[in-house]
């Protein structure tokens, strides 16, 4: 084998080196990772006025708030929080300091609940509004299998195909030089 059959070869291993790397399918990799908590894909909100700012979550049925200062960011506790949307009325008790929660079984229905929040703290009253936005997309499609759409791999095949053609005329080009530059 002559020098550039050499250099071809060894140019062919390193483009194809990447392909022996590829993930495969049918073997156990230990346990499925954990699904995504509930409370990290939880419809939430938040509003603010000069006075207040109220953020909330809903797990479950409950919607749990927590109202602060807008200027400072200080905690706001015993307060009255009051909340409406259409037809549903709610009054937030306060379950910890700053924390509070309702009883919203309406709102976990899906779809986009615009609401009314009255809060009263000390001599402050304020009225802030919000939109809980409640979608359909649940755990359920967390644990979907991962499947590979064809194109993903004719991608990955036709930019293999194409590091070969431009190596191998890396290599065709490097022997026409060599060749030209080899007394006879």
């Amino acid at each position: 084998m002559n020098v550039a059959s050499n250099r071809f070869l060894s140019v062919i291993g390193v483009v194809l080196m990447p392909l022996s790397v590829w993930a495969h399918g049918g073997e156990d990799h230990g346990d499925a990772p954990a699904p995504v908590a509930i409370a990290s894909t939880a419809p939430r909100l938040s509003t603010h006025t000069d006075q207040f700012e109220l953020a909330g979550v809903l797990q479950g049925k409950v919607l749990t708030l927590y109202l602060d200062r807008f200027d400072t960011n200080t905690p706001v506790a015993h307060a009255q929080i009051e909340l409406e949307s259409g037809a549903w009325k709610g009054v937030a008790t306060e379950t910890a300091p700053a924390v509070y929660s309702v009883p919203a079984e309406l709102l976990a229905q899906p779809g986009k609940h615009p609401l009314a929040i009255t809060v009263q703290a000390g001599d402050a009253t304020d009225l802030l509004d919000a939109t809980l936005e409640v979608g359909q997309v649940g755990l359920a499609d967390a644990g979907a299998p991962h499947t590979h759409f064809w194109g993903e791999w004719a991608v990955w095949w036709g930019a293999a195909a194409l590091s070969m053609a431009a190596a191998a005329l890396v290599v065709v080009r490097r022997n026409r030089r060599h060749r030209k530059h080899t007394p006879s």
